[in-house]
């Protein structure tokens, strides 16, 4: 079960490893379900987190989906930033294979899935690659929603990124942000003398990639002006290119909501949005 640090909004849900969380609806709902509407809900709804997000944060997520769709699976993943940089490919693959199991034991499932800034997008790049590579096919997916995503790795909007994630507190702060413009320059140094295309961009470039994400898969992006870490231009182009490539988009601009806010302050629009967003693939 769940630690003793997880939210109380995460108390139905089944802690499987550090960063998967699963609830499972009641039998008696699902049984019920039968009988009554079941295919105006996803079978799966997969959450995936915002680097470095704390758990309280994206936890609050969940009472939208579980109001909307109580007889839905919920998986919750979380994103770290070191996923980026630290850990073997054979660790990253361990990580998220207990989602792989949920699919596997559903291949008929209808799924939604729910990413948030790049960290989400990372995650499920990762996650469609190793279900193409242990199944033979692509990773099922009826609806996409792109919450704040994807950006591309500009040096600014890097280093602002992970700002963010650095502590408040001034002396602890400041040597951080150093640290962090320090680590950014030498990498871009690296990018730039070796020709690699560093993960963001390979990320950004093959969430459009018909072999990898299916073209069957309704999308609906859902952005700010106001967003400081993620351009409202950078999730624009990849819409436009993704429409270009045979994805049906939709696209939800907001005005004045920061990164991955976009719920806390228009919540009634946020979830109308969703909600609307599964009634195109009815």
């Amino acid at each position: 079960m769940a630690g003793k640090t997880t939210p109380v909004l995460l108390n139905r849900f089944t802690q499987i490893n550090s960063s998967v969380f699963i609830y499972k609806p009641p039998k008696s709902t699902t049984e019920a379900n039968e009988t009554t509407e079941k295919f105006g809900h996803p079978d799966i709804v997969l959450l995936l987190s915002w680097s470095g997000a704390n758990i309280k944060h994206v936890a609050k997520y969940t009472p939208g989906y579980l109001e909307l769709y109580p007889d839905s699976h919920i998986i919750l993943v979380t994103s770290a930033f070191t996923d980026f940089v630290y850990g073997s490919s054979t660790s990253k693959k361990l990580q998220i294979r207990p989602v792989i199991q949920v699919f596997t034991s559903n291949p008929e499932a209808r799924v939604l899935v729910h990413l948030f800034s790049n960290g989400g997008s990372h995650k499920l790049w990762r996650l469609a690659k190793l279900y193409k590579e242990t199944q033979g096919r692509l990773l099922p997916m009826d609806a996409l929603v792109l919450d704040s995503a994807p950006g591309k790795a500009t040096f600014e909007r890097s280093t602002e990124a992970l700002a963010y994630e650095a502590p408040q507190a001034w002396y602890l702060r400041l040597p951080s942000v150093a640290l962090i413009y320090l680590f950014v320059f030498m990498f871009q140094v690296v990018l730039t003398t070796t020709g690699w295309t560093n993960t963001i961009d390979r990320v950004w470039n093959e969430l459009n990639d018909p072999d990898l994400i299916s073209v069957k898969a309704i999308r609906e992006y859902i952005y700010s002006k106001a967003d400081r870490l993620v351009s409202w231009n950078d999730v624009e182009d990849h819409a436009d290119e993704a429409e270009a490539k045979g994805y049906q988009v939709g696209k939800e601009i907001f005005e004045n909501t920061g990164h991955v806010a976009h719920m806390r302050l228009e919540n009634e629009r946020y979830w109308g949005v969703i909600s609307g967003l599964w009634d195109r693939v009815q």
